[in-house]
């Protein structure tokens, strides 16, 4: 059976940008995790990635992990 290639440029476009866009809804939680554990100064605030994102969702809500990405901070 032969497949049928996407070939015209919107479609493309929009394969491209919904790519994109689940890319950054999977990775800017793990990015923002990575960073406050790097930021740990002094005591101990996090244990894991795992506890951050728990602590970061019990303390600001699940849309707290991403914040920063639509500029609320």
């Amino acid at each position: 059976m032969a497949e049928k290639k996407v070939s015209s440029l919107p479609a493309k476009l929009i394969n491209g940008g919904v790519a994109g866009l689940v890319g950054v809804t999977c990775v800017f939680p793990i990015d923002l995790a990575k960073t406050r554990l790097q930021n740990q100064q002094g005591a101990q605030v996090y244990k894991g990635m795992l506890d951050c994102l728990a602590k970061t969702v019990r303390s600001e809500g699940y849309f707290g992990c991403y914040r920063e990405l639509i500029g609320l901070r």
